[in-house]
């Protein structure tokens, strides 16, 4: 019996070494090459109980400094792993943009939110160089492994300032199993490029979450 056990953790750990030097070298490799947004079937894969432990949707939003009432974007919300969430901490009072660049992702997701009645999300396609919003409409904006599948992040990110509201938070989180994972230093280069200064941090070597305010 512990025979058995032993083979099956040492075949578990081959597994799981083979899959990061995978993504970490040949995933990364392509996707250095070929940049594109991550596939809609994957997007349900992602969202799966072991990443929901490790990356807790709650203390995302509770890092986030999610309130009641609060107007919030999300940015590329795949198939809503964080975009519930946030939704009850804004209550009724507030509301949940969700926007991707994918019209498969925004069909599936507004089809999960129509069917569970969720009144207080937005769900619609657009791209993160032109957001389809006022300036200074938002009181956080935030994206969960999203900003290393965007080919231009200067663009971006200063489409995402000129939506923020002034006293308004970005928030910036990845994951090391993404095979688009940007270390901290990198993220946090690419948002001081475009006027953004690091406010907080959170997490540890396997996921964490930046947050910036406007510079």
């Amino acid at each position: 019996m512990i025979n058995t056990i032993l083979i099956l953790i040492k075949w578990v750990l081959i597994i799981l070494v083979a899959y990061f030097v995978f993504v970490m070298t040949v995933v990364r490799l392509i996707r250095h090459f070929y940049q594109f947004p991550i596939p809609p079937f994957f997007s349900p894969l992602i969202n799966n109980p072991v990443r929901r432990k490790i990356q807790s949707p709650r203390v995302i939003a509770e890092w986030m400094g999610v309130r009641e009432g609060m107007s919030i974007l999300e940015i590329g919300p795949g198939s809503g792993t964080f975009t519930f969430e946030v939704a009850e901490h804004v209550g009724p009072e507030g509301r949940v943009f969700a926007i991707d660049i994918q019209e498969a992702i925004i069909t599936s997701l507004s089809e999960k939110v129509e069917a569970m009645g969720v009144e207080n999300v937005d769900v619609r396609r657009a791209s993160a160089y032109e957001l389809p919003y006022s300036d200074q409409y938002f009181d956080r904006i935030f994206m969960v492994t999203v900003l290393g599948e965007i080919p231009d992040k200067g663009k971006a990110l200063m489409e995402i300032k000129r939506v923020l509201k002034n006293e308004g938070l970005l928030a910036i989180g990845e994951f090391l199993p993404d095979p688009d994972f940007p270390r901290r230093k990198t993220v946090i280069g690419w948002c001081q490029e475009s006027g953004f200064v690091l406010s907080k941090e959170f997490g540890n070597w396997l996921h964490y979450l930046l947050i910036f305010k406007k510079g």
